[in-house]
């Protein structure tokens, strides 16, 4: 994993605990809540920051073992991206700061609906303690208060996502409310999306891909609920996605009056207040159209250069490489305006078979392509795909001859063929098809990685 480039200062996280927040504003933040830095990689001189000067791109600190405290200075390209600036895991451990802040967001709705039944400037820890009846999560009361980011406290972020839910759900969600992270209920809402796969997956025509997770389902961090904490809502429901998905919408409030059940997916507030947006309403009728608008070989259109290749498209990039393993080929999705994330080799062969009518893997999936003995026969078909595909890049580049493309593939690891070659295939897919096949492409990738697919279920997102 890199440390943190130029670029990166300029955008925003896309995950972790300060998704949402430009990357200079994160030094503050993690300064402020008391999390360490690493210098270069994940494993690293640990470092405890003082101060970040963002007109220099300069990080005072000191070493954490120092018992001296002796204070130095890194730049900003020393410093390893890790999970809270939105790459891999850090110092932060972000997951357990996420259980955290995820639950003790439970605690703060659960006092202003069921305690304060209002909205409210403030709370205190004491106030706290008489909400938590109502609450099912992961971490306790204390746990959070103890271990949770101070900042979020500090910048009422809790009291502004309870402040904006219920402005919108006060009257829709009668008292007592549930809320719920990590729970047994919960869990019960994520069968009930499971046993609906097994269906669909048995179905002639499944629906859904093969790897669709419940976050791709419904991405909701915590669940609020008027049903008792032993109930089952969904159970009942799982015949089919049309079936499941009506329910959450019924429930959630977007057909009828009444509100009672509801995912919740959330993000830390940087503004002065809470936004609220619904995702996959009956109600909505707005489609969002993307675009395909090319390829490249890696940046540079240079064929050997990289084993990457990225689709540009009207809402970003999407990477397509072999990430880790020489066999784990994927794409990584990078949205202008939101979190994308990675979608697996298995899923984009699914929606190629779905719009082209053209599969990217055999019969034995993955492992198949890419355990084909790598003889002149295959040289000879990786070699008509690149001459197929190389004059359609968005960078023109002069088409190599087949000797030199034989000599570079022979001298060539199995990690870039792999990588490569399953590239090619969908590239040659997207490239024949119409532009509205291709349109229809990207927008399948992107609904999948907004958990905004035809089978995701409603869900609203405070922001």
């Amino acid at each position: 994993m890199a440390t943190l480039k130029k670029d990166d200062m300029s955008k925003e996280s896309s995950a972790g605990v300060y998704a949402g927040t430009k990357r200079p504003d994160i030094f503050d933040k993690k300064i402020k809540d008391g999390k360490t830095f690493r210098l270069r990689t994940k494993t690293g001189k640990e470092i405890v920051g003082l101060y970040y000067d963002k007109k220099k791109e300069l990080l005072d600190y000191y070493e954490k073992q120092d018992s001296k405290k002796t204070i130095k200075t890194a730049k900003r390209s020393e410093i390893f991206k890790d999970e809270d600036f939105g790459g891999g895991s850090g110092s932060g451990g972000g997951a357990e700061v996420t259980k955290y802040t995820e639950s003790l967001q439970c605690f703060y709705a659960s006092y202003v609906f069921n305690v304060a039944q209002k909205i409210v400037k403030s709370v205190s820890p004491k106030q706290l303690e008489e909400a938590k009846t109502w609450c099912h999560t992961t971490a306790t009361l204390k746990q959070c208060l103890d271990n949770g980011p101070a900042a979020w406290i500090e910048d009422d972020v809790y009291i502004k996502t309870a402040n904006k839910l219920f402005q919108e759900y006060g009257r829709k969600l009668t008292k007592p409310v549930y809320f719920h992270r990590g729970s047994e209920f919960m869990d019960k809402i994520y069968s009930a999306k499971s046993k609906c796969h097994k269906v669909d997956k048995k179905s002639d025509k499944p629906q859904a891909p093969g790897s669709f997770g419940n976050d791709k389902w419904n991405p909701g961090d915590i669940w609020a609920s008027t049903f008792a904490p032993n109930s089952d809502p969904l159970g009942d429901f799982t015949d089919n996605w049309g079936m499941l998905n009506k329910k959450v919408a019924e429930l959630a409030g977007e057909t009828r009056r009444k509100t009672e059940l509801l995912g919740i997916s959330l993000k830390r507030i940087e503004s002065t207040s809470a936004r609220l947006k619904k995702f996959r309403s009956p109600k909505q009728s707005e489609v969002k159209n993307y675009t395909y608008d090319g390829f490249i070989y890696g940046r540079t259109g240079d064929f050997f250069s990289s084993q990457d290749i990225y689709i540009h498209t009207s809402e970003g990039e999407i990477q397509l490489r072999t990430f880790n393993r020489e066999t784990s080929w994927q794409g990584e999705i990078k949205m202008i305006a939101a979190a994308g994330g990675k979608i697996g080799g298995g899923n984009l062969d699914f929606y190629s078979s779905k719009v082209f009518n053209k599969t990217i893997f055999p019969s034995g999936g993955e492992s198949a392509l890419f355990n084909k003995p790598k003889n002149l026969n295959w040289i000879k078909e990786f070699y008509t795909l690149y001459k197929n595909t190389n004059s359609k890049q968005l960078k023109k580049q002069p088409l190599m001859d087949f000797e030199r493309f034989k000599i570079l593939v022979e001298n060539s690891e199995d990690k870039f063929l792999n990588s490569k070659y399953a590239g090619l295939i969908l590239i040659d897919n997207i490239t024949k098809a119409t532009k509205k096949k291709r349109d229809e492409f990207i927008g399948r990738i992107y609904s999948y990685a907004s958990s905004d697919t035809d089978q995701s279920s409603f869900y609203i997102k405070l922001y």
